[in-house]
């Protein structure tokens, strides 16, 4: 037995770090391109920064993780055979044709954006763009950026849910395959990666947005911690304490829970009290306790039963 992995030296482990890497990028991904699109549909301010920011990550941030699962796979040429043959009955199947369209909504929202904000002129207005800054960009292409930040954004949830029930379809996991509450209906896996993806996609976004107003992205930021600590408390309460043993309790307790939520919610709350900025610090910590959690459930999940 290894005692630090808890794991025999010779037992092999299907799924590594390309997948849990993977995970994590499909996750900010997803996120990124919520923050940027709700900005944009929904806030009176319209943060230029974060809209354009978020809109740049989300597109890089899917292709690098879908050629890392295009490699992971062993077979790179026959990707393609999944992109057309969708398989109603396989979630990995169905996962990759959501992924797959949402790689395409992510990178047209972000080159909408990108030819507004280079049009000569600064979005001022979102979505509801005015009709000068319409015909500067080309009418036809941006009265299709709210069509595509709407449709975007479901697939977006779905491309950050898709990860939790990949791992979910398997039901003689004891880690992966935990129902919400005790709701057999409802796994548990996609709420917590929707949090989280949510979570670290936002925190990505104002790292990358750099100076900007982002009191009311603090707040938010703060809800999606203490919702995360709240769902992996009930995580902790659901499943066999084993799984929090050897090296993967340690990036559990100290990599997801101390440095990704509970030293930035006290940061956050410090900043938001005393008006300081320590935005990238916290969000750097954020990013790095989503990453953990990945790494934690793959690699944890496929240690113990």
């Amino acid at each position: 037995m290894d005692i630090t992995w808890g794991v025999s030296a010779s037992h092999h482990l299907p799924w590594h770090w390309l997948i849990a890497v993977y995970l994590f990028l499909a996750g900010v991904s997803g996120g990124a391109f919520l923050t940027a699109a709700l900005t944009d549909m929904y806030s009176k301010d319209h943060n230029i920064r974060i809209i354009r920011t978020g809109a740049y990550i989300a597109p890089v941030s899917i292709i690098i993780g879908l050629v890392l699962l295009v490699f992971d796979l062993g077979r790179p040429l026959h990707f393609w055979k999944l992109l057309i043959n969708v398989n109603a009955g396989s979630v990995m199947s169905i996962g990759v044709f959501i992924i797959s369209i949402f790689s395409g909504l992510a990178a047209v929202y972000g080159g909408i954006v990108w030819l507004a904000s280079n049009s000569g002129k600064r979005i001022t207005k979102g979505v509801h763009a005015a009709a000068d800054e319409i015909a500067a960009t080309g009418k036809g292409i941006q009265s299709l950026r709210k069509p595509v930040a709407i449709l975007g954004s479901l697939f977006a949830v779905g491309t950050a849910t898709y990860t939790g029930f990949l791992l979910s379809a398997v039901t003689t996991n004891g880690l992966w395959h935990v129902p919400f509450l005790g709701i057999q209906a409802v796994p548990f896996l996609p709420i917590l990666f929707l949090v989280s993806a949510m979570s670290a996609g936002l925190a990505a976004t104002l790292i990358g947005a750099g100076k900007s107003e982002i009191t009311i992205y603090k707040k938010i930021d703060l809800v999606f911690i203490v919702l995360e600590l709240i769902l992996l408390a009930i995580l902790y309460a659901s499943i066999k304490s084993v799984f929090f043993s050897g090296t993967m309790g340690t990036i559990f307790w100290l990599g997801v829970v101390a440095i990704g939520l509970v030293v930035p919610f006290f940061l956050t709350v410090y900043s938001l009290a005393k008006h300081k900025s320590v935005v990238v610090p916290v969000s750097a910590m954020i990013v790095v306790g989503g990453l953990c959690l990945r790494f934690f459930v793959v690699y944890s999940g496929q240690m113990f039963k």
